[in-house]
């Protein structure tokens, strides 16, 4: 009995002691507060508490501070004073903030100690203006705040690194941010939603949170080694990261503000839409390509104003490519120039996109061209491509030129395989008063013609190998205006091709036995030919075709007429006549007939001679009466 009391006897004396020990660490919370809620009382006013986070602020990043609200203690559930309607600016005017309130978060000893000192603070609602036009670093203010001194000591020494100031976080609260460049052009964040935790000069500092950009939010991080460094105007690793709905980037890399702002690492984007994204930071893209499936990673060196891309690998509609880009930001518009290089390149999405040419009644379209040029880039860029995919034609190792410099757009086909054969071109298109000025010129080495022809499904009305020049200019303000006002000329000839719809060789058999079926054996079967040719001049929209001829191994064709371009019209006539030996040898007569082939381009519409075939067949002959000879062919 005497045992089992004493053993319990050490047991009930340490649950007391711990009964007590929980009791004495109760009052003591709720005696923290109240000696906290005293020594405010006791040592700060409003007015005191004011003047106290000014010069604290001061002392700490030597801004210039001014608040004229209330200021108010609040020691539950962390001690920290509200300011109502705080300002701060650095002398030198690039770093302005003017904020609805302020809440400086306390260290507790220091208050104990009758002190104030801020280990966080939070913004709400502030307006921040950031001008870097006139510097390119920020500016540290008064030089005896901490942040000051702890920056003057020379980036390297062991004085900069073993700077004890202390900083804190800063979080700021329904922000907004205007920041105006070095360029001068200002850029306007809102909700900004953010925390800077800094706590030393000498460790790393990282930003993160939330921002909108015209109307669009995106989550941010910025990642900063040495700030100290950076601001003393040497390097620093930095890393960025940004993801929206209309962009996400990772960068990571060497920046710099001296002796201007400098960043060299790696970048990576991607964005579902470079339109939709180009439009956001208000820059007008007038291409018709869609512009979607965008996605770039490369080496990047920014240096105010420009920025150079190498090893750059970039995805864009579906086509990828290789090669280095720059942009320079400095002049009225920004300019992008570079090479890059692909394997296959289809261009089709960027022809389906375009404004129809031709209206549902089958004539150019009337539409006034969109040559508003203003908040386009100036372009300078060569892009070659195994293969390179057009509508209804394919080319292979191509080189693409595009340059543009103001109204002025340039696009050149250096040259390209088709087939056997190989083509060139160059385009340019300047804007005027007079509306869109066009010059177009082409030329064409042993390529196929049915290459050159959209199928639909269809098979192709022409082959053969062509040499083709060709060369015309214009102005319009719309296409119908620019197609009549064309001048210029060409040249074509073709070898060894065929021509599928037209069966001369079925027609001059028809003129020598039943001339009236002409009109339907032509249409059905095809000619070849060994080599054809003809000319074009090109006045107001017309073409005149010269010198046309067509070689078969037992006939000749020779036709002319006019091509309406602006009306998209044909008017020609030819004639046919079989070069072969006849089988009478008496027979001088040759075998020959004529045909027109006129109508709008989309209903070509082809007609025999019908008086001539008329007085060709002996059925018809007694119509023309006794001692009347047929006619010959024209």
């Amino acid at each position: 009995m005497g045992d089992s009391e004493s053993g319990r006897t050490p047991v009930r004396a340490a649950g007391a002691r711990r009964r007590a020990r929980a009791l004495l660490a109760a009052l003591c919370l709720l005696a923290v507060p109240a000696a906290l809620a005293g020594v405010a009382s006791l040592t700060f006013s409003p007015a005191a508490l004011r003047e106290a986070m000014i010069a604290e602020i001061r002392k700490a990043t030597g801004l210039a501070a001014l608040a004229q609200g209330r200021a108010v203690l609040v020691v539950l559930p962390q001690p920290h004073v509200n300011v109502e309607a705080v300002s701060f600016a650095d002398p030198a005017g690039a770093l302005r903030v003017e904020a609805q309130e302020l809440k400086a978060y306390l260290r507790v000893g220091a208050l104990l100690r009758g002190r104030l000192e801020v280990a966080s603070a939070t913004l709400v609602r502030p307006d921040i203006h950031v001008d870097l036009s006139a510097r390119g670093a920020p500016v540290v203010g008064a030089p005896d705040s901490s942040l000051a001194r702890a920056l003057a000591a020379p980036a390297a020494t062991p004085q900069a690194h073993a700077d004890e100031a202390r900083l804190g976080a800063l979080t700021i609260v329904e922000g907004r941010a205007a920041v105006v460049a070095a360029s001068g052009t200002e850029s306007v964040l809102e909700r900004i939603d953010a925390t800077l935790d800094w706590r030393r000069p000498g460790d790393p500092a990282r930003l993160a949170g939330s921002a909108a950009f015209r109307g669009y939010a995106a989550e941010f991080s910025v990642v900063v080694d040495r700030p100290a460094d950076l601001l003393r105007g040497a390097s620093s690793n930095v890393n960025l990261s940004l993801d929206g709905p209309r962009l996400s980037l990772s960068a990571q890399g060497e920046a710099a503000f001296a002796p201007k702002p400098q960043f060299s690492g790696r970048l990576a984007a991607s964005a579902a839409s470079l339109r939709k994204l180009a439009e956001a930071g208000g820059y007008f893209v007038a291409l018709p390509a869609p512009l979607e499936d965008f996605s770039l990673t490369a080496d990047v060196n920014l240096t105010t104003p420009a920025a150079s891309f190498s090893n750059l690998r970039l995805r864009l509609d579906g086509n990828e490519y290789e090669g280095a880009l720059a942009v320079l930001t400095e002049e009225e518009r920004p300019a992008l120039a570079g090479t890059l290089a692909a394997g296959r390149v289809s261009l089709r999405p960027f022809f389906a996109r375009l404004a129809p040419l031709v209206s549902r009644e089958g004539q150019w379209t009337r539409e006034p061209f969109e040559l508003d040029e203003h908040d386009l880039a100036d372009l300078d860029l060569r892009i070659s491509a195994s293969r390179l995919a057009l509508p209804g034609l394919d080319l292979k190792d191509a080189a693409v030129s595009l340059m543009k410099r103001g109204p002025r757009l340039d696009v050149g086909l250096i040259e390209a395989g088709v087939g056997q054969g190989t083509i060139k071109g160059r385009a340019s298109f300047v804007k005027t008063e007079a509306g869109l000025e066009a010059r177009v010129s082409a030329a064409l080495n042993g390529v196929d013609a049915a290459a050159l022809q959209p199928s639909g499904g269809e098979p192709r009305r022409l082959s053969g190998a062509a040499v083709a020049s060709a060369s015309a200019q214009g102005t319009g303000r719309s296409m119908a205006e620019l197609m009549r006002s064309l001048e210029g000329s060409a040249q074509a000839s073709l070898a060894q091709g065929e021509i599928l719809g037209l069966n001369l060789a079925a027609g001059l058999r028809s003129v020598e036995g039943r001339p009236l079926s002409l009109a339907q054996d032509i249409r059905y079967g095809s000619t070849s030919f060994e080599s054809a040719g003809f000319g074009l001049k090109i006045a107001h929209g017309v073409a005149q075709i010269v010198d046309g001829r067509l070689d078969g191994r037992s006939f000749e064709l020779a036709f002319a007429g006019r091509i309406d371009l602006g009306e998209r019209a044909l008017d020609a006539q030819a004639t046919a006549q079989s070069t072969a030996k006849p089988a009478d040898a008496s027979d001088r007569t040759p075998r020959r007939f004529s045909f027109e082939v006129s109508g709008p381009f989309d209903d070509l519409v082809l007609t025999p001679d019908a008086q001539s075939l008329i007085r060709r067949s002996d059925a018809a002959a007694p119509l023309f009466g006794r001692g009347v000879k047929p006619a010959p062919a024209n």
